[in-house]
């Protein structure tokens, strides 16, 4: 009889390639991990990592059971849930926002959430548009907030709201128009960050080459470095407002095709609306009727 306990080691020692890393997840010995995981392979009779000096990578045997782990947690998850939604909102409850939205929106969110509903432990994660949608495809997450839009055949999308974008700058860099990025430097997200393929996709269109490119990962430090004068980036139009009495940063319109952007809420479409998560998106929707924005 296999542990569920066992797939959910498996399924921590995969993503993070690691014994060593996942037993510092789950708050277990190493031991323990590294015992249990030849335990799984004994039972499948087969192997399922492969070990070298940096850590594991699956087998191919340990990819296919891997695609199954996922749906079997779930399954568990959404039978565990279905039951409390018979009592009350509370459990588990795992979403995901890009570090935009997080930082200038989710904070609303999630106080209005805990105000009604506190007996939900909640969890968030950061990234990039790409890495979440992997996230959610992979049951690691429950749903989250990206930018849109999207069209995937596993996926329900849902539109938050549609928002301008504009390039900002400090008042060192005297922009008026996209074009003025020219010989200039960008600020970037990491590759997979859907406000930076836009950026990059315009100034293609409109041969514009700039003479630099500085990635962060956070946007407070990409903030910082515009209000320093280091380069120009695209945000919400949201973020500007919230800047713009400090007089540090200026911003200019972009090109009527890029000017706009959707904040949409995924999950997969297999995975149960449970009460946890139908209240969480209500709260969303609270604050965007309350503030008039997202």
């Amino acid at each position: 009889m296999i542990d569920t306990k066992d797939l959910l080691i498996f399924q921590t020692v995969a993503r993070t390639g690691s014994f060593s890393k996942a037993a510092q997840e789950l708050c277990y010995v190493q031991s323990n991990i590294t015992g249990r995981i030849h335990k799984l392979e004994e039972q499948f009779k087969t192997t399922l990592f492969h070990r070298h000096g940096r850590g594991v990578i699956l087998t191919s045997t340990g990819k296919t059971l891997l695609s199954y782990v996922g749906q079997i947690l779930n399954l568990l998850n959404e039978a565990q849930r279905m039951i409390q939604d018979e009592e009350n909102t509370s459990g588990s409850l795992s979403i995901g926002a890009t570090d935009i939205t997080t930082a200038v929106r989710i904070p609303s969110i999630i106080s209005d959430f805990h105000d009604h509903y506190p007996d939900v432990h909640l969890s968030l994660k950061t990234g990039y548009t790409k890495k979440l949608v992997d996230s959610v495809l992979k049951y690691e997450i429950d749903g989250a907030f990206i930018t849109g839009p999207i069209d995937h055949p596993e996926i329900f999308s849902e539109v938050m709201v549609d928002e301008k974008v504009v390039l900002i700058h400090s008042f060192k860099e005297q922009m008026k128009s996209i074009s003025d990025l020219c010989g200039k430097t960008l600020l970037v997200f990491g590759h997979g960050c859907t406000y930076r393929l836009m950026l990059e996709n315009c100034l293609q269109e409109n041969g514009i080459i700039p003479s630099n490119k500085i990635e962060f990962g956070t946007i407070e430090g990409m903030l910082g470095c515009v209000k320093a004068g280091l380069g120009a980036t695209v945000v919400p139009e949201i973020i500007y407002q919230q800047l713009k009495d400090e007089k540090q940063i200026f911003c200019c319109p972009l090109p009527e095709k890029y000017s706009k952007v959707q904040t949409v809420f995924i999950r997969r479409k297999n995975v149960h609306e449970f009460l946890a998560l139908k209240n969480f998106l209500k709260s969303a929707k609270n604050v965007v009727n309350k503030e008039g924005r997202f």
